[in-house]
């Protein structure tokens, strides 16, 4: 066995226990929240569908339910935290104000990145099987962003909430 293992029979109950725990809270909900972000995605990419603004409300919003997943699913436990506390979803919408400034940017970068895309050689924007290397450059640089963001809320409610650790 390698060295690092650790063998959580082996522990007296407490510390199987603390064991346990930590490692279940270490992966919380926040991992699971580009599900809802690429079912939101789906859905208004559907309905806004002939829409000019398809494709920057489908992004923004999308990545909105991202951030915020992100960022609250890493510091509960259980939709029974977010349900029961007032408190948490207050603070939740006053992240918004900061999150909207964000967005405004988000949506300008979008849009340079449509025009720049419009005057770049063939090659980089010839579609094929796993899209144009431009378009996976812009949606890697939406993760990174996406991620970046929800790591910095994710701090601002861990700050604001420690006891939903506990």
């Amino acid at each position: 066995m390698p060295d690092d293992f650790i063998d959580l029979n082996s522990r007296p109950v407490g510390e199987r226990e603390s064991a346990e725990e930590s490692t279940s809270r270490a992966y919380g909900l926040g991992r699971w929240a580009h599900f809802p972000a690429m079912v939101v995605f789906g859905l208004l990419f559907m309905l806004l569908r002939g829409h000019p603004w398809r494709w920057y409300v489908t992004i923004d919003v999308a990545y909105t339910v991202y951030v915020f997943g992100f960022a609250i699913g890493s510091v509960i436990k259980d939709l029974d935290d977010v349900l029961g506390n007032s408190a948490l979803l207050q603070y939740a919408a006053k992240l918004l104000i900061p999150h909207a400034v964000f967005l405004a940017l988000l949506t300008f970068l979008i849009a340079l990145w449509f025009q720049v895309g419009a005057k770049l050689p063939l090659w980089a924007t010839t579609e094929g099987r796993k899209g144009s290397l431009w378009d996976v450059i812009g949606w890697l640089a939406l993760a990174v962003a996406g991620i970046t963001q929800g790591i910095w809320m994710a701090g601002k409610f861990r700050r604001r909430f420690p006891e939903s650790q506990d």
